[in-house]
């Protein structure tokens, strides 16, 4: 962020500066008290569970200059040097200053969203353009109506390209985030069922997905996936132009010769007579379509093939995505970050595929925020699993029966299958299976834990 005065935080935010200097400097606003550095406005939000205005009195001793209020703290509790801005409520300031001070700058922002794939697809985009532009990008998946203000928040002036993530999981989230991002060119990875619990169909959730291209102006750049078919249902929601990519009517991006390996996959990037060789760090191939994504993307800021294709080489994503590792001759395929149909049926091709494999075996946590529709996926999804060629199938959650119920009916015996209440469970159930050669996906929503099921099988015996 470019240092503003804390004059220019009151107005921007809305607000009323209330205590301290005008022309005070502020290096950031920020929210987290333990992170919290030298020169920053600490901004006070409000939840259910929690009320930062109950640290403004300890702010100051952790570097900060300022706080951004909704009501006057008993000046007793706050320091005499410690400035203050008062706001009728500060999330809606924090937003209101990030779209503020977001139009101040010269930086062109990319908006992201997707239903799977929009954390991937970010990273891939961010990595491509750092081959020559100065780029930010959300960092982790701060997607929401805190973290997309934050991201803005954390550009600077000399950045030319911003890669900002959009969320959402109820209807009327994504206009707010579009419109303080003001994109120029917008992505969706894809359009599936995560997060339908709240919403009353797919096309709901197309239709909330579509906000992004629908706000870009007539000279932007719409990028869409065209083998997804609720992504084609919505195309006609932009003004903008429209970038097709991967298998589909119109796609001028394609992936070729795709081989699948241990420790990556790798394709030929195809595009207008051009066919460089790329090798991803990933094994699932719906990966595949997020980095061709990312490929329209830097061709249209003005970048290379062979530059697309470094930079694609580069990525390196965050979180327990599909990463691989060895231990005791068993192969782990760790895609416990979280999870939704989509995702689920993604990782379980990726399992399928992989090389060299004597067994195949998966542990799927239950997935979250799916409603009425949850034992209806959870069947869809187990029935998929079986019919992926499994070993065994260790269903974990509150919605493990569905999973064994949709395996049975895709041809897995009841010997099979196991179910689990949690993370513990699983393990104990998945250890005595386990043989020299085999594979394991372990996959499912965030609320399972089962990345404490991978931690016990990696860091056994030190390592």
């Amino acid at each position: 962020m470019r240092r503003c005065t804390l004059e220019e935080v009151a107005r921007f935010s809305g607000g009323r500066l209330i205590k301290g200097d005008p022309s005070l400097p502020v290096d950031r606003l920020h929210t987290d008290t333990r992170t919290l550095l030298a020169g920053d406005c600490f901004v006070a939000l409000q939840g259910d569970r929690f009320d930062g205005h109950t640290f403004v009195g300890q702010v100051k001793n952790r570097g900060a200059v300022a706080a951004l209020v909704s009501h006057r703290p008993n000046s007793s509790d706050v320091p005499e040097d410690l400035g203050l801005v008062e706001v009728p409520d500060t999330l809606e300031a924090l937003q209101r200053f990030a779209a503020t001070y977001r139009q101040l700058l010269s930086v062109r922002t990319i908006g992201v969203t997707g239903s799977s794939g929009k954390t991937s697809t970010k990273e891939m985009i961010a990595s491509v353009l750092r081959t020559r532009f100065r780029t930010k990008a959300t960092e982790g998946n701060l997607n929401n109506h805190i973290g997309v203000p934050l991201t803005l928040i954390h550009l600077d002036e000399d950045d030319e390209y911003g890669v900002v993530e959009l969320g959402m999981n109820h209807p009327g989230e994504l206009a707010p985030l579009v419109k303080m991002t003001a994109p120029k060119i917008g992505v969706i990875s894809s359009i599936g069922p995560a997060h339908i619990e709240f919403f009353e169909d797919q096309a709901a959730i197309a239709a909330e997905k579509a906000e992004l291209i629908a706000a870009l102006p007539p000279e932007g750049l719409a990028v869409l996936n065209a083998g997804d078919e609720w992504s084609r249902s919505v195309a006609d929601r932009t003004n903008a132009r429209v970038v097709w990519v991967g298998n589909g009517p119109g796609s001028t991006w394609h992936a070729e010769d795709l081989q699948v390996a241990p420790d990556g996959l790798s394709f030929r990037l195809k595009h207008n007579g051009g066919a460089p060789r790329v090798r991803l760090p990933v094994i699932n191939r719906v990966m595949v379509s997020n980095a061709l994504l990312a490929a329209a993307v830097g061709r249209e800021c003005g970048l290379t093939l062979d530059e697309i294709a470094r930079g694609l080489e580069a990525v390196r994503l965050p979180g327990a995505r599909m990463q691989v590792v060895k231990v005791d001759g068993v192969w782990i395929l760790n895609d416990a970050y979280n999870a939704n149909p989509d995702s689920m049926k993604a990782a379980l091709e990726a399992l399928g595929e992989f090389p060299g494999a004597e067994r195949r075996l998966a542990v799927l946590g239950s997935m979250g925020e799916l409603g009425g529709h949850a034992a209806g996926l959870h069947r869809e999804v187990g029935e998929f699993a079986a019919r992926r060629g499994l070993a065994f199938l260790i269903a974990a959650g509150p919605h493990a029966q569905a999973y064994a119920e949709g395996a049975m009916a895709g041809g897995l015996a009841h010997h099979q299958i196991a179910a689990a209440l949690d993370a513990e469970e699983a393990a104990a159930a998945l250890k005595p299976l386990l043989r020299e050669g085999d594979v394991v996906l372990v996959k499912g929503s965030r609320f399972m834990g089962l990345d404490r099921l991978v931690k016990a099988m990696t860091e056994k015996e030190g390592r």
